[in-house]
């Protein structure tokens, strides 16, 4: 590895202190970040270490033509989340995306059609509880990664309830998704079959 001159070596440290996080603040700022671009918390982990590894490249290879706004903490929020709008670039709404899983449809289209036995509602659930489990469960659990959220989000549609729910307000897309989901739930529960 190269040797460092002592302005390079000052410019890191000002940049490593210009990002440093008190109080847990890197793994907040990956939180926000996360909730914000709809993306993964390891996905935006890498985001957040690889903007640090760009601009201490340049610091190494191309230290002449640095500016001193490239050690802020802005610049390199800014690299973060350019990277991350491209990334979340193709995320539609969790809404549409459940509506189109075969899971959901299956079980709306059951629920449209009245169900009639005993077979055909618990059908209608585990079609409920699939959609749950991949179009909102996996999906949240990978954003709430090492966050306390992360422990109250039951992976079964059936322990799930508006309480619940209600601590993930801040993922507003995926509490709209469990709440209409629970609506189905109830809905196809308290079906009286004749």
């Amino acid at each position: 590895m190269s040797e460092l001159t002592q302005e390079q070596e000052n410019a890191m440290a000002t940049l490593k202190g210009n990002l440093h996080l008190p109080g847990g603040g890197f793994h907040l700022q990956i939180v926000e970040l996360s909730r914000e671009f709809l993306l993964p918390f390891q996905t935006v982990r890498s985001a957040l270490k690889k903007a640090q590894r760009v601009i201490e490249k340049k610091i190494k290879q191309d230290f002449a033509n640095l500016d001193e706004s490239e050690l802020s903490k802005e610049h390199w929020l800014s690299i973060i989340k350019n990277n991350l709008t491209e990334q979340a670039e193709n995320n539609r709404p969790i809404m549409d995306t459940l509506a189109e899983s075969d899971a959901y449809r299956n079980a709306t289209q059951l629920i449209a059609d009245a169900i009639k036995t005993e077979d055909e509602r618990a059908q209608t659930l585990d079609e409920l509880a699939m959609a749950y489990e991949f179009q909102v469960y996996k999906p949240l659990m990978a954003m709430l990664y090492t966050t306390t959220l992360y422990w109250e989000l039951s992976d079964d549609l059936m322990l799930m309830n508006a309480d619940v729910c209600a601590k993930f307000s801040g993922y507003p897309q995926h509490a709209e998704a469990i709440l209409h989901l629970l609506q189905l739930r109830d809905q196809t529960l308290n079906t009286v079959i004749a």
